[in-house]
């Protein structure tokens, strides 16, 4: 079982994640990156343990994402998946790694990602989502 992280812990990790979301809309992706590392230094070891750690590992790979620090958000959601703490019935580590891919450039593997999400969610996975994923995703299914 996942342990419960301490409230102000969480809390601190909350808050420099959503200053990194902030930095990032404005253009700042040196502070939203150094804002979101210091959240995931903030969480304790071991960092996959906790009841919260998925959401942190998202919020950081997303950062990473939108930094277009590639590599780097891929090594995240490896951790991740490292840890062995995805369930098979999961699509958010699938899908954000999707996106990733998608970014990147990476067709193929950002197909196979969204495939995988698709198909645990039912399609859900790209709700309240940006469109591009949606959309890409249809044309790779019926091969346009």
């Amino acid at each position: 079982k996942m342990e419960d992280l301490d409230v102000t812990i969480r809390h601190t990790i909350d808050s420099l994640f959503i200053s990194a979301r902030k930095k990032m809309g404005l253009g700042d992706k040196v502070g939203a990156i150094q804002d979101a590392e210091s959240a995931w230094s903030a969480l304790p070891d071991p960092k996959f343990e906790w009841d919260v750690s998925k959401s942190f590992v998202h919020a950081l790979a997303k950062i990473y994402r939108d930094a277009g620090e590639f590599n780097k958000a891929v090594g995240c959601m490896e951790m991740l998946f490292a840890s062995r703490t995805v369930r098979a019935h999961q699509d958010g580590p699938r899908f954000i790694l999707a996106t990733i891919y998608f970014e990147m450039g990476e067709v193929e593997l950002a197909n196979k990602w969204f495939a995988e999400a698709n198909q645990i969610s039912n399609g859900r996975c790209f709700h309240d989502e940006d469109k591009k994923y949606l959309e890409f995703y249809k044309k790779r299914v019926s091969g346009k």
